[in-house]
């Protein structure tokens, strides 16, 4: 068993880590119904965003239903990863640098999509905040690490 305090001296805050990735997780676990029923999924998002009935091409279906997989899948794994951020503290700081580009390119993304202004912002800015907590968690303890003489 890891000693957590003595790990917080050189990886960070871990509860604030464990949070935000279990956190993260929790919102992507929500793409696994448009994983498993993407036409529905894709009318209900449409509904909740106010946007009527939306045009259900084939292409529109399976790039829903991808899309809904891999949120799902990747929701997964950063929750494994939030069971041991020291083991996986790679991919702890990888992840935070994901979310944080991410929110740039959200919003790049969602400016050239007729979707709401405010989730437009809910989009790349919870991306980004996210992204640079977990960055900021992972350096919290590095930086008051001692140095031996």
């Amino acid at each position: 068993m890891i000693d957590e305090p003595l790990a917080e001296k050189t990886h960070g805050n871990l509860r604030v880590q464990r949070w935000l990735l279990r956190f993260t997780a929790v919102v992507l676990f929500t793409g696994l119904p448009g994983a498993i029923l993407p036409r529905v999924a894709i009318e209900k998002f449409c509904w909740l965003m106010g946007l009527g009935q939306p045009i259900l091409q084939p292409i529109t279906v399976y790039l829903g239903g991808n899309a809904g997989y891999v949120f799902f899948a990747f929701g997964v794994l950063v929750w494994v990863i939030s069971n041991d951020v020291v083991r996986y503290r790679p991919l702890v700081i990888l992840c935070g640098w994901i979310y944080l580009i991410g929110g740039p390119a959200y919003l790049a993304i969602n400016l050239q999509c007729p979707l709401p202004w405010w989730w437009v912002a809910m989009d790349s800015v919870s991306n980004l905040l996210v992204g640079a907590g977990i960055l900021w968690a992972c350096r919290a303890g590095a930086s008051s690490e001692k140095k031996p003489t």
